[in-house]
C-alpha cells in the first residue's frame, strides 16, 4: 500500500526512523555524542545541507529584487521562502517519505524544482508588489537596460557559482558503504557521483551554447544559459546520460534567455537578474523533462515508477505553495509601506542610503549608462529624474503601455 501524507514529519516509514528527529540543532545527536548507527554519519551533514539550500533560496531572490527593496523586508521574504516554504516542498517532494514521492514517483533529484523553481515562483510574487526600478520603462512601456558598472566581476560571481554546484550536488547524495555502487540520492535510489559529476559539467556546457545563440553572444546571458542548464537538467541528473543533459541543457539555456525577455517586455515584470527564467522556469521545466525522458525509472524505496502525470502533479502542487506567500507577505508589506525604500533613497543608491558608505571605493566612480529601446547608450541621470518627477516620487508597481 502506498503511502500519502507521511506518518512522521517527511520521514519515510521504511527507511530510517526519526531520522528528522536526529537533524533538529537541539538533538542530542548533534553534537559530539554523534550516533554511531546507520544515520549517525548523515544527521549532521544532512542539517547543514538543508541549511544551505534555504539561504539558496533567498540569494536567488535577492538578485531579482535588488536596487529599491527594504533590507529589513528581504530578511523577513527570505525567513519565510527558507524556513517555511522551502522546508514544507522537501517535505513533500524531496524525501523518501514525502506524499509527492510516496504516491505518485515524483523525482527530482538534485532540486530542479524544489530549490531553484520555488525560489523563482516565490520571487514572482514578490516582483509583482514590488514594481520595476525608477527608470526601467518608458513613456510607451518600452524596457530600458542598466548596465552593469563591472561586466568582468558579474561574470566572475557567475563562475563562483558554478564552482558552488560541485558541493551543492555532492551535498544532495549520501554514501552508503556496503550497497553497491555505495552512492544513494535523496529519495535512497543508487546513483554514482561520477554520474552527477558528468551531467553538471556537461548542463554547463550545453546551458553556454543555448544561451550564446539566443543572446545573441551577450556575455550575461551567455553565462546566465549555463545556470539556466544545470538547472534544468539537476532533477534527473542521477540518470541522465551525457549526451541527452547537453541536448536538455542546450534547450534550458535557450528558453531561459528568451523567457527572461517575455517577462521583462512583454509582462513588464522588471527582474534585475532574470532569476525568474533562469531559476524559476528552468526549475519547473527540468521537473516537466524527467516525465517525459526518465518515465518509468523506480523512485524512492517503494520502487515507484516516475511518470509524466507525477511529475505534472509535483508542478502543480509547489507553484501555489511558493508564488502565494511571496505574493501575499509582499502585498501586505507593501500596504504597510515596508516594502520598498523611498524614491530618494533609490535614486542615492542603497549602499550609501542604508549603510552609510561605499562598498567599492577601490573603484572610481562612473557615470551610470542606460541601455535604451533604441540600443542608444546615454548616462542614466536625465531619465532617472525624468521618471522620478512623473511618479511623483512614487514609483507604480504595473507598467502600462
Amino acid at each position: 500500500m502506498e503511502e500519502g501524507w507521511p506518518k512522521s514529519g517527511h520521514d519515510s516509514p521504511d527507511a530510517f526512523p526519526g531520522f528528522c528527529g536526529l537533524t533538529a540543532p537541539w538533538s542530542s545527536g548533534m553534537g559530539p555524542n554523534m550516533e554511531s548507527n546507520l544515520t549517525g554519519h548523515l544527521s549532521l551533514v544532512f542539517f547543514l545541507a538543508f541549511l544551505l539550500f534555504s539561504w539558496t533560496t533567498a540569494s536567488i531572490m535577492s538578485g531579482a529584487l535588488i536596487e529599491r527593496v527594504r533590507l529589513s523586508a528581504f530578511l523577513l521574504l527570505g525567513v519565510v521562502l527558507g524556513s517555511v516554504v522551502w522546508i514544507m516542498d522537501a517535505a513533500w517532494g524531496w524525501s523518501s517519505g514525502g506524499w509527492l514521492t510516496t504516491r505518485y514517483g515524483f523525482h527530482d533529484s538534485i532540486a530542479s524544482l524544489v530549490v531553484h523553481g520555488v525560489a523563482g515562483a516565490f520571487t514572482l510574487g514578490v516582483l509583482l508588489n514590488l514594481g520595476p526600478r525608477i527608470g526601467k520603462y518608458d513613456v510607451l512601456g518600452r524596457a530600458r537596460s542598466f548596465r552593469p558598472h563591472n561586466t568582468h566581476l558579474t561574470l566572475m560571481g557567475l563562475m563562483l557559482i558554478f564552482t558552488g554546484f560541485y558541493g551543492f550536488y555532492a551535498a544532495c547524495l549520501f554514501i552508503q558503504s556496503t550497497v553497491f555502487p555505495g552512492w544513494l540520492n535523496i529519495y535512497l535510489s543508487p546513483t554514482t557521483l561520477g554520474a552527477i559529476a558528468m551531467v553538471i559539467t556537461i548542463g554547463f556546457a550545453g546551458g553556454f551554447t543555448g544561451g550564446w545563440f539566443a543572446s545573441k553572444g551577450d556575455p550575461f546571458w551567455t553565462l546566465s544559459g549555463g545556470l539556466a542548464g544545470v538547472i534544468s537538467v539537476s532533477a534527473g541528473a542521477d540518470v541522465y546520460h551525457p549526451s541527452l543533459a547537453y541536448l536538455l541543457s542546450f534547450s534550458g539555456g535557450l528558453l531561459a534567455v528568451w523567457v527572461g525577455g517575455y517577462i521583462e517586455k512583454s509582462l513588464r515584470v522588471d527582474d534585475a537578474v532574470g532569476a525568474v527564467a533562469v531559476h524559476g522556469f528552468c526549475g519547473f521545466y527540468g521537473v516537466f523533462l524527467v516525465g517525459i525522458f526518465a518515465g518509468g525509472y523506480p523512485t524512492g524505496i517503494n520502487n515507484i515508477p516516475v511518470s509524466f502525470g507525477g511529475q505534472l502533479m509535483g508542478m502543480l502542487a509547489f507553484l501555489p505553495l511558493a508564488f502565494l506567500p511571496g505574493y501575499i507577505l509582499s502585498w501586505i508589506l507593501k500596504k504597510l509601506n515596508l516594502l520598498r525604500v523611498p524614491a530618494e533613497v533609490e535614486l542615492e543608491g542603497l549602499d550609501l542610503a542604508e549603510f552609510g558608505q561605499d562598498f567599492y571605493p577601490e573603484f572610481e566612480r562612473v557615470p551610470e549608462v542606460i541601455l535604451t529601446p533604441d540600443g542608444e547608450e546615454v548616462d542614466s541621470a536625465g531619465i532617472l529624474l525624468e521618471a522620478y518627477a512623473a511618479t511623483n516620487g512614487k514609483p507604480t508597481t504595473r507598467v502600462e503601455a
